[in-house]
């Protein structure tokens, strides 16, 4: 079994490449239907009617293995296709501007936000790769083992360790404790960020042809009325504040989070590992550590993935008081104060993205379609719809001391732990077919 040095990873075990090749022809739908849960590590223990004591050694993922799970978890695939139809029959705009890039995702993502960055915790340190903003290299990327190791090359070191995630209450439930972040095994922490996602959002809802109207149902305040009286907003159909905030909650953080988690479940099916989602640690503790652990009653260390905090005002009428994550400094930043300097500015930020001097639209980077010039035949976001999304910012910014009001800016719930399986137990508990023959024989094909 041969090693190689790796400056971000350190010793890790290489793999025969025609084992990562079959990993690579793995049929997607048996992975689909073959899908389980496999929760119990080598080192792992379980109480109770399942008790079991594994007695042997952990045994991390290799470099290799782990490339394949962080590539497939968020890697960068390419260029999209963006069939959408930006103008209708009539050429009027259909709101396909508020699209945020061209670059393809192993994840799909509502107006190709990517709101999510994935970070992930083993034996040698805490890790992310920002990539967020990063353009494609070409058409189609990320498509071997090769490739995948190069990505995980850009991966940046947080912290050197394993990250403390605090296995007690109130952290994690009580059955998720025994066997999560062990020594050997990878903890993948999905984060969404809410800030440019809602800001997107309303560029999309209150520009024509769709004008939605939104409302302050809390305070009973009606911001963007001027924006119905000018035409732009039709109120027949007011949509509360907290509605809007709760949608966007779900696309980024539930629907974006999903996938990521789906995509490492079939990943190290294919691979032959163990595996399995879970209802991850409080996400301000996760993004803040010690002092925000202790703030909700915990006791004893804990790390933190060295987030930046607001301070919600003590007169604000949702959380004052508390403090809420705005971003990781340089690698995961919001579209909120500190990182620019208003709200507003924030909103020029996420309207660039698209339409600023190396913009999405304007020749930042490849586009879908063999005709350069079709991308100059897509609509401008209209001013007045920009400036109705400045004036809601402001206004949720004045009235409630942050960004967004009701949700924390940045947010983690679902997480995926992979690992390799002690066979043992499931001989001891379960019947032959519960392990398939390529989970089963993984130690001795890859690791022996």
């Amino acid at each position: 079994m041969s090693t190689t040095e790796d400056a971000k990873h350190g010793p890790h075990r290489t793999t025969p490449p025609e084992l990562l090749e079959e990993a690579a022809r793995f049929p997607a739908l048996r992975a689909v239907f073959e899908r389980r849960a496999r929760r119990f590590p080598l080192g792992g223990t379980l109480t109770g009617p399942l008790a079991f004591d594994s007695g042997r050694e952990p045994l991390a993922l290799s470099a290799d293995e782990e490339a394949v799970l962080v590539a497939a978890a968020s890697g960068i695939t390419g260029v999209v296709r963006e069939e959408w139809s930006f103008l209708d029959e009539e050429g009027r705009t259909t709101g396909g501007d508020k699209l945020a890039s061209f670059t393809g995702r192993t994840y799909p993502s509502p107006l190709a936000n990517h709101s999510t960055e994935v970070f992930w915790t083993n034996d040698e340190g805490t890790y992310l790769i920002p990539q967020r903003d990063r353009r494609p290299d070409a058409y189609l990327q990320n498509l071997t083992t090769d490739e995948h190791r190069a990505w995980l090359g850009n991966a940046v070191r947080l912290t050197e360790g394993r990250l403390d995630i605090p296995r007690r209450r109130p952290n994690l439930f009580a059955f998720n404790r025994q066997n999560i972040n062990l020594p050997g095994t990878t903890l993948f922490i999905p984060i969404a960020d809410l800030t440019r996602q809602c800001i997107s959002a309303l560029l999309l809802y209150f520009d024509r042809p769709h004008g939605y109207y939104l409302v302050d149902q809390r305070l009973g305040n009606e911001p963007l009325r001027p924006f119905v009286e000018s035409g732009l907003l039709d109120d027949s159909h007011p949509v509360d504040l907290a509605d809007f905030e709760r949608w966007q909650m779900v696309d980024a953080n539930g629907v974006e989070s999903g996938l990521v988690v789906a995509n490492l479940m079939t990943a190290t099916q294919a691979l032959g590992l163990g595996g399995h989602p879970f209802n991850g640690g409080k996400g301000r503790v996760t993004m803040g550590g010690e002092r925000h652990w202790h703030a909700i009653g915990g006791e004893g260390p804990a790390g933190g993935l060295g987030f930046r905090f607001h301070r919600v005002p003590d007169w604000a009428p949702v959380g004052a008081g508390e403090e809420i994550p705005v971003g990781l400094d340089g690698l995961f930043e919001g579209a909120v104060p500190p990182y620019h300097a208003t709200v507003e500015d924030a909103v020029d930020f996420v309207v660039d993205l698209r339409w600023g001097p190396t913009g999405t639209f304007t020749g930042g980077g490849p586009a879908p379609w063999t005709d350069p010039g079709l991308v100059a035949r897509i609509p401008r976001p209209s001013a007045e719809a920009i400036a109705a999304v400045k004036t809601w910012v402001r206004y949720v910014w004045d009235h409630y001391g942050r960004f967004p009001a009701t949700i924390d800016p940045f947010l983690t719930t679902v997480w995926y732990q992979a690992h390799h399986l002690d066979t043992a137990f499931y001989d001891a508990y379960y019947p032959g077919e519960a392990l398939p023959a390529h989970v089963r024989d993984h130690l001795d094909r890859w690791h022996s």
